[in-house]
């Protein structure tokens, strides 16, 4: 983890590549919730969640959250953002970009992770006997073992893997390679190859939850713990022209809801971020879409947050929590730069928070972390670098305001969620 990466990146209104989860404050209830659902995930359950924050709310950064606690307890992750050309009513298309955004601790893609167990049952047969014949017979066996349950979801997804790894053997490239695109979801794959590696059709809408639940399948019986889906940006099928494509979409949605509650879909937890429209709307909105909306509605108006409820909203920051924010800044910010930032800010913390708060309060009151957060690490590089311009609170206060206001003028472009 590179804390100056982290600084800039936050700088710019990114999420960090590594190190969300220790910059993470004011979710301890939310992270002790996935940490409890990623474990009954490893024991065979299948979860859907919904996060609900505005624009800066901190989306994609909590996602990233997950991303690096499903990450740290060996599970596979997939990141999709919704966009034109990944729209959630083609959930074909959905799945080409779910398997090619597969990473793990090992490695990233689909390729890594049968290549990988692929070569640890070679080298296990190896280690068994001498005789080529019993290793090949060793190899052959230990493949339909771990391939049994893979196959009861999809049988052609469990040949194409059979196929892909005796190509390789026998130094067939190409055909591998084709064998592996089509696990993939590619769709232009020749015929005569597909028959070489013992498949028919493609992936398509109809048979898409069946390579998804195999996906799964096979990622836990060759050693991970699980399937991590993390949808960003699902606000983007209000986006859609038609209502019967926005219906579709949020079709496929519920049925990913349904197949998860009865458990037919196994070690996979699927997390969809969106704008609070996407829960309101009832126009374009879930709320459009009844058959969903009835799923996954609160039923219980009440001041108590249940985070067990699939939607979880992320709600703003405290006072405290705003200044711990801070603290975590300025010691990543004195780490990379060597400097006391501590002594100069510290007095004034408070007093920038409540600054914060009161200049929040013109644009509708909500404190939005992406800001602050930008805020704080403006005012540091300035200090920073022009020490003796800032000797007084006042002054400190003085360039906090001027540059939100600068942040909040400005339109950025950023993936903070």
């Amino acid at each position: 983890m590179d804390k100056e990466d982290m600084i800039n990146a936050l700088k710019n209104g990114n999420v960090p590549k590594d190190g969300a989860r220790e910059l993470c404050i004011g979710r301890d209830k939310e992270i002790e919730e996935f940490e409890y659902i990623l474990e009954r995930v490893k024991e065979g359950k299948s979860v859907v969640k919904f996060i609900d924050g505005e624009f800066g709310a901190g989306k994609s950064f909590f996602l990233k959250v997950i991303e690096e606690m499903a990450y740290q307890d060996n599970f596979v992750i997939s990141k999709v953002t919704l966009s034109n050309s990944v729209p959630f009513n083609k959930i074909d298309v959905v799945y080409r970009n779910i398997v090619q955004s597969l990473t793990c601790k090992t490695g990233t893609s689909l390729r890594h992770i049968i290549d990988r167990w692929y070569t640890d049952i070679r080298v296990m047969a190896l280690e068994e006997t001498t005789d080529p014949v019993e290793e090949e017979d060793i190899v052959r066996q230990t493949i339909q073992d771990d391939l049994r349950q893979t196959r009861e979801h999809s049988n052609s997804f469990a040949v194409a893997i059979e196929n892909y790894c005796k190509f390789l053997d026998e130094g067939d490239e190409e055909t591998a390679n084709y064998a592996q695109a089509w696990l993939q979801g590619d769709s232009n794959i020749p015929s005569k190859f597909k028959r070489k590696f013992g498949v028919k059709g493609d992936v398509t809408k109809e048979n898409t939850f069946n390579f998804i639940e195999a996906l799964s399948v096979f990622i836990k019986s060759v050693g991970y713990s699980g399937l991590v889906i993390l949808i960003d940006e699902a606000e983007y099928i209000m986006n859609l022209i038609r209502t019967n494509m926005r219906d579709t979409a949020y079709n496929y949605m519920r049925d990913i809801f349904d197949l998860s509650s009865s458990n037919e879909f196994e070690n996979i937890l699927f997390v969809f971020a969106g704008t609070p429209r996407l829960f309101d709307d009832t126009k374009k909105g879930i709320p459009s879409y009844e058959a969903l909306n009835d799923r996954i509605e609160d039923k219980v108006d009440s001041e108590y947050r249940d985070l067990r409820k699939p939607i979880i909203v992320l709600q703003g920051f405290t006072d405290d929590e705003l200044v711990d924010i801070s603290k975590n800044i300025i010691s990543l910010h004195e780490d990379v730069y060597d400097w006391n930032g501590q002594e100069l800010v510290y007095p004034v913390l408070d007093d920038i928070v409540e600054h914060y708060q009161q200049n929040a309060s013109l644009t509708g009151g909500r404190v939005t972390p992406r800001l602050f957060v930008r805020s704080i690490i403006a005012i540091l590089d300035i200090i920073q670098q022009n020490p003796d311009d800032f000797t007084s609170s006042e002054d400190i206060l003085n360039i906090f305001d001027e540059k939100q206001s600068e942040f909040i003028d400005y339109d950025f472009d950023d993936d903070w969620g």
